[in-house]
């Protein structure tokens, strides 16, 4: 039987992880860590994502993400078949890359995000691959991120110490983190503590049935399908705007035949900024096949 689409609540914080098929190290090479993290950086833009941590390991990645625009699923999708490419085609292989269905556990009501934020954090650690002194200095972990603000950008780890630990973003809240995750590590060495702590909230959640716990909610006035319109709303928002900005209307569009250049432009901004298939802006942009429009908005990418 097939499987049913994700619920996605864009009030929700998700703990997302993937493994490597077979436990393949896919991540055993400086190469293959900076083409994930491009496909993520380039995933984060398209989709609006607020990535608050994430961990590199060897075989397998995690984070901790809010996806406003309800998502989640689509991105995923995104990420996962970018870095596979990239990386089948480095290698000249085929094939699966990562084992099954990627997981994305909402963090559930009642428990504490900054436990989530520590754990993810600490997977380096716990494997003895990197100390907590270390982290600062490994792309691995965003520990690096927040301690280099000029290189954050997409990821939001500094808004998650702020939100979640209630520490300031500088220099004095980065070393009162550090010291947290020895306290932590001390504490639970090899996180079962956290393991039990949230299955007991898993459990608490579905007793009282509440919301989405100290999460500010962006759905409680939605209906499901005004969140399942989230993404398409904004990704035609976007589009107006860009089409306004190059001075067309939506006439032009319908009496020019083809793909000119301005049209191609605006195709090559909406699969930067916006999570849309070309299917949809072949339709709106009202240049025939799809097939054609994919081909030729990858070999602008490569030119640029």
């Amino acid at each position: 039987m097939p499987r049913g689409p994700r619920t996605e609540d864009p009030s929700a914080l998700y703990h997302v992880f993937s493994r490597g098929n077979y436990r393949t190290a896919i991540f055993a090479d400086a190469g293959a860590v900076r083409s994930f993290m491009l496909a993520l950086e380039a995933t984060i833009i398209r989709t609006g994502w607020q990535v608050y941590a994430f961990a590199i390991m060897p075989n397998h990645f995690h984070l901790l993400i809010q996806a406003p625009r309800a998502n989640l699923s689509r991105g995923m999708h995104l990420l996962l078949s970018a870095f596979s490419l990239r990386f089948n085609g480095y290698r000249e292989e085929h094939g699966h890359v990562f084992q099954g269905r990627y997981q994305a556990k909402r963090v559930p009501p009642g428990m504490d995000a900054l436990r989530v934020m520590d754990y993810i954090h600490l997977n380096h650690v716990r494997k003895n691959l990197l100390t907590v002194e270390q982290l600062a200095s490994s792309p691995l972990s965003s520990i690096y991120r927040l301690m280099h603000p000029d290189r954050r950008h997409p990821f939001m780890v500094g808004e998650g110490l702020v939100r979640f630990c209630g520490l300031p973003d500088d220099n004095e809240g980065w070393g009162r983190y550090l010291s947290r995750l020895r306290d932590v590590y001390l504490r639970d060495d090899d996180g079962l503590a956290f393991e039990v702590q949230w299955e007991i909230a898993k459990r608490e959640a579905k007793l009282v049935r509440v919301g989405v716990g100290a999460v500010p909610s962006l759905s409680a006035n939605l209906t499901d399908a005004e969140i399942e319109r989230l993404d398409s709303d904004y990704s035609e928002k976007v589009f107006r705007e860009l089409l306004a900005k190059v001075g067309k209307t939506e006439d032009t569009l319908r009496a020019t035949a083809g793909l000119p250049e301005w049209k191609l432009n605006l195709a090559l901004e909406m699969t930067r900024l916006t999570t849309v298939s070309f299917v949809w802006l072949a339709s709106r942009l009202c240049t025939g096949s799809a097939t054609y429009l994919a081909n030729q908005c990858r070999k602008g990418q490569a030119t640029t």
